[in-house]
């Protein structure tokens, strides 16, 4: 699955996609910022299925010769300081052998239009800072915005 960009369609997450997508989510869990398993199954079920529904969750995907081989999830959410809903960019992943050939960019500026669409007033997303090429893209499609993010788990 290598070539270039153009030969790369991104649409919305369809309920078909299940096998391909549930094989990048692993990929994406396995590969990316979590470094581990995918999440218990009644979680990825959920996470499809909010993805098919009216959830604020979307979901699209990059297909290149008929296989998905790219993933971006998001939630279009209100904030306080505007009447517009601002998007978060979730998940990102493009499988090992179609990488460098633009997907990533390609799914992230599907989502801008998307979010456009919607009317959103931005769209956002962390990154683990020791992500280099992760940082390489991003810094190509968007700024930084100088926020430290701090977290609490439970």
């Amino acid at each position: 699955m290598t070539g270039d960009v153009t030969d790369i369609a991104i649409r919305p997450l369809e309920a078909g996609d299940r096998s391909g997508w549930e094989k990048l989510w692993i990929g994406y869990h396995a590969h990316g910022p979590f470094g581990g398993p995918p999440p218990p199954a009644a979680v990825t079920d959920l996470t499809f299925a909010r993805f098919l529904s009216d959830d604020p969750m979307t979901a699209l995907v990059a297909v290149q010769q008929g296989a998905l081989v790219g993933i971006i999830h998001a939630v279009f959410h209100p904030v306080t300081a505007s009447d517009k809903l601002v998007c978060f960019l979730n998940d990102l992943f493009v499988a090992e052998a179609a990488r460098r050939c633009g997907v990533g960019r390609r799914l992230i500026e599907s989502l801008y239009d998307l979010a456009r669409a919607e009317g959103a007033l931005r769209v956002y997303w962390h990154m683990q800072v020791e992500n280099r090429t992760a940082a390489e893209l991003y810094d190509k499609v968007a700024s930084r915005s100088g926020h430290t993010v701090f977290k609490r788990t439970f």
